[in-house]
């Protein structure tokens, strides 16, 4: 434990975050722990939790019953009415919003179809006004105090322009990323959503925190992620894990064309066949059989792709094109890639399903408030 201490303007910025940590990690922690959490004195505590419960941030709760002498002490807890916060999903088909309370427990939740047809400018005006409907509705008067919003593309790493999108080309650049956070009036995160279905399994999920993780999205689109140590990883330009824009060997199709909705439906549509729906084909095996083959095919080849990529110990599947693939043909394809590529990883089905994306979101929008409020993102 490193012990802070009083003094500068920056010490004191520490101080006041090391508490607000310590409160947040915990319920019913009192003065004295927190002196023996943080290292700091007694005073330096004592003054800081006085402007937190006068800022509202913190609420004295029941109190602690002690054995021998002394008084009782009153409980510490952060106060989820502090402020509001909005984690947003949105996908080539659905648009998904949570508004959650300053501990990331859901007030409201809402789900409408994606306006494909809207710009840039209209879209983000589109999302933002259902957020702000969603405040004035449920908000119960707590101020909205950060959003993220997890797209369906390729963000930069400097989190301000969008640099590749398949299924919501509209997004494309900077006007839509400008024009959402121009609307909310707070500060909004953006990224892709595929690190934050990673971030939600790794937060809420049961994937383990302290192994290299991959998520491989299935969905309208192809989407991937990795984890190593808990640390969802960003190449500079978004690109890291883009696998979907690699073509199959020998041949013109992207594996994208195989592995989403959205491409497979065009595949097959272009190969003659009378479909409306990506589902159809894994419905009629005796009917797609080549189709079928190649789609197995081209999982295999992103699975070998991974594993010599990052050497997961775990690959978690989710959206849901996924839901095609059996247990029988995860196994196959985890035992093949250990033959062929020599990494053995385990091939699993996401716990959180569809609402991954939506709870990476709150947990990244939760860490904004937090660092706006003085924690440290290392704490």
């Amino acid at each position: 434990m490193t012990k802070l201490v009083r003094g500068s303007a920056g010490t004191r910025s520490a101080n006041r975050g090391a508490i607000i940590a310590a409160v947040l990690s915990g319920a019913g922690i009192d003065r004295r722990q927190l002196v023996e959490q943080t290292g700091l004195s007694w005073a330096t505590v004592a003054r800081i939790v006085d402007d937190l419960l006068a800022d509202g941030l913190v609420l004295e709760q029941h109190k602690i019953v002690r054995d021998g002498p002394g008084r009782q002490a009153a409980a510490l807890g952060f106060n989820p009415r502090a402020g509001l916060v909005a984690g947003i999903d949105l996908g080539g088909t659905y648009c998904r919003t949570v508004l959650a309370d300053a501990l990331g427990t859901d007030v409201v939740r809402r789900r409408d179809e994606t306006p494909r047809d809207l710009g840039a400018v209209e879209l983000a005006q589109w999302i933002a006004a259902r957020v702000l409907d969603l405040v004035e509705q449920h908000g119960d008067g707590v101020p909205l105090t950060s959003v993220a919003i997890g797209l369906p593309g390729v963000v930069a790493a400097t989190k301000d322009r969008v640099v590749g999108a398949f299924n919501l080309p509209q997004i494309l650049g900077t006007t839509f990323v400008e024009t959402v956070a121009d609307e909310l009036k707070v500060p909004t995160i953006i990224d892709n959503d595929s690190n934050l279905a990673l971030l939600g399994e790794l937060h809420y999920g049961e994937l383990p925190r302290d192994q290299t993780v991959v998520l491989l999205s299935l969905g309208t689109g192809l989407g991937s992620a990795v984890a190593f140590d808990g640390q969802v990883v960003a190449g500079p330009e978004g690109l890291l894990g883009e696998f979907g824009r690699l073509r199959l060997p020998g041949r013109p199709e992207r594996l994208r064309d195989l592995l989403s909705g959205a491409g497979l439906l065009n595949l097959a549509q272009q190969q003659g066949h009378q479909v409306t729906k990506a589902d159809e084909v894994f419905a009629d095996p005796a009917r797609f059989p080549a189709l079928l083959d190649d789609v197995h095919e081209a999982l295999l080849h992103l699975v070998s792709i991974v594993a010599l990529a990052y050497e997961p110990q775990t690959v978690v599947f989710t959206g849901g094109f996924s839901a095609a693939f059996t247990d029988t043909v995860l196994d196959a394809v985890g035992s093949t890639t250990y033959e062929t590529v020599g990494v053995r990883t385990a091939l699993r089905r996401s716990v959180l399903g569809d609402s991954g994306g939506l709870l990476g979101a709150t947990a990244a929008a939760l860490s904004g408030y937090h660092t706006a409020i003085g924690v440290a993102r290392h704490q």
